[in-house]
């Protein structure tokens, strides 16, 4: 009996196939199951009451566990220690946080699954930018640096909004928004500056300055998103600006445009607290 065609054209096994195919695989089959395992921890952390913190916890650990796989797993990428991918880390890990504790706040009743469905396009879109990043092509790359700043401002604001949320006392707040502030320079300056030590240097200043934000707030009437609109404009003008300086793209033009976009977050702080 003659063999079927089809049957001898039949796809190879996984391990016999070229290790970029497998590594494709990988990232594909990875990146949605762990953003499944994201909508579920997150769902579970808000919906339950009294608020139970290591629900938040244990999510944030399986998702660093988790993104560290997936960039490994990049067949362009040479990392031996933890060390070597910790800067693919703190957006997905950060966002987890964030994510929990700002939905917790505000998140009530029927908002609760579109919220948790955001949350977790938003971690998958941080997934695989995070791995594009490592090897970026020309397109791909420019796309998943602007989409992993978008969310990186994101989650910014949700830590720098809890903080009030949660009524913290001021000098942890300020010690908490510096320290956020700072980690999350490291994901913006990575692309802009080659040198760790000197990425780190600039994103330290980063965090004094939004820690002393905070603790300039305190004298002010601001309470809220207002705050945390606030303190997201003076993370989003330090890190826009030193970033440029960086990249050498600083001139007028870029100047500019984050003077308008100052003067617009301004406007918007200070309509939002006199109509308030």
């Amino acid at each position: 009996m003659a063999t079927s065609p089809t049957l001898e054209r039949s796809a190879p096994p996984l391990q016999d196939r070229p290790p970029s195919a497998q590594h494709s695989a990988s990232k594909f089959g990875r990146i949605p199951l762990l953003c499944v395992i994201f909508a579920l921890g997150l769902a579970l952390f808000i919906s339950i009451d009294p608020v139970r913190p290591w629900i938040l916890l244990a999510l944030t650990a399986i998702m660093a566990l988790g993104a560290d796989g997936i960039i490994r797993a990049h067949p362009h990428g040479e990392f031996h220690t933890v060390g070597d991918t910790a800067p693919y880390l703190f957006v997905p890990v950060l966002f987890t946080l964030s994510a929990g504790l700002f939905l917790e706040d505000i998140v009530l009743s029927y908002w609760a699954t579109p919220a948790v469905l955001a949350a977790a396009a938003l971690m998958g879109g941080a997934l695989y930018a995070e791995y594009q990043s490592v090897d970026p092509e020309p397109d791909a790359g420019a796309m998943a640096h602007f989409v992993l700043n978008v969310i990186t401002y994101l989650t910014a604001f949700g830590f720098y909004a809890v903080v009030y949320g949660f009524d913290v006392a001021l000098a942890p707040a300020a010690f908490a928004v510096g320290l956020v502030s700072m980690l999350l320079s490291i994901e913006v300056f990575r692309e802009a500056e080659a040198d760790p030590v000197r990425a780190l240097v600039f994103a330290a200043v980063i965090g004094i300055i939004v820690a002393e934000s905070r603790w300039v707030l305190y004298f002010i009437p601001l309470d809220g998103f207002l705050a945390g609109i606030f303190l997201l404009l003076i993370f989003y003008l330090t890190t826009g600006v030193i970033s440029h300086y960086l990249t050498d793209h600083l001139d007028r033009g870029v100047l500019l445009e984050f003077a308008m976009v100052s003067a617009a977050g301004l406007a918007i702080v200070v309509g939002g607290r006199v109509l308030g």
